[in-house]
């Protein structure tokens, strides 16, 4: 149960687009819609959607996530699986979030924030545990911070690079996301059971990345994800391949949102 609540808490974060890039590359706020299918065939079952809300205002970005799991896995293995993200990211790159998730019945919330301190992170976890402090890697990227940097440098030309992602929904740890920069999309084509949404933007960029836990040097990928990201900020054709599960996200809704004028911009 914890492997598929891992590959769930992974996959949201993964399709987290939240912040602006440079110009020719701006992301841009959005709600997305993405339905779920177990195995990347285009008569594959549906097994859950993912929704993300992002919204901008002058001193930041706010997201909202839920990501919902039902399936049979095997016949004696079923799996139910909600996750809900409230997230705040000021222009100053904290975070302060408020996770919950419910398991096959059994729930669990997790508030917290992520504040520099000292060149690094310290992170503060209320859980149905207790307190839960740690320190992360000072390179370590917030959500917002993470995506940006995504964008630019495939914007750049960059064929590999790593980053360390903070993700909050993971038990609030950081990863590291091994990127590169793919010769072919992953999952471009949309089911025939779904019509196709039309992403705006000029160019888009074919990546794979493989997710491991930081400072675990050498360490087998717990999931490789492979997708398409569009200049406009928005992710379609996941895949997200965790070994014995092998899970496609497909873009179903899309309405894009203006970013807000505000003092001492243009």
């Amino acid at each position: 149960m914890k492997a598929v609540a891992g590959l769930a808490a992974v996959l949201g974060a993964a399709a987290a687009l939240l912040l602006a890039g440079p110009a020719g590359a701006q992301m841009r706020p959005h709600r997305a819609e993405y339905t779920l299918r177990l195995g990347t065939a285009l008569n594959a079952t549906r097994i859950g959607t993912i929704v993300q809300d992002i919204t901008q205002d002058c001193d930041g970005w706010r997201l909202r996530r839920e990501l919902v799991v039902d399936a049979s896995l095997t016949p004696s293995f079923k799996v139910s699986f909600t996750s809900r993200l409230q997230g705040e990211e000021p222009r100053r790159s904290d975070f302060a979030w408020r996770a919950g998730q419910v398991l096959n019945g059994a729930e669990r919330e997790v508030r917290g924030t992520a504040e520099r301190e000292h060149g690094a992170w310290r992170v503060d976890r209320t859980t149905p545990d207790g307190p839960q402090p740690s320190v992360l890697p000072s390179f370590t990227l917030m959500p917002v911070t993470a995506v940006d940097y995504l964008v630019r440098r495939l914007a750049r030309g960059s064929e590999e690079f790593p980053l360390l992602l903070f993700v909050p929904e993971a038990e609030g740890g950081a990863f590291r996301l091994d990127v590169k920069r793919a010769t072919t999309g992953a999952a471009d084509t949309t089911p025939p059971s779904q019509r196709r949404v039309e992403v705006p933007g000029r160019q888009s960029w074919p990546f794979s990345l493989a997710v491991t836990r930081a400072g675990q040097p050498g360490a087998k990928p717990i999931v490789t994800l492979r997708g398409r990201l569009y200049d406009s900020g928005v992710m379609d054709g996941l895949v997200a391949d965790a070994g014995v599960i092998t899970v496609a996200a497909h873009l179903r809704e899309l309405q894009m949102r203006d970013p807000p004028t505000c003092p001492g911009t243009k």
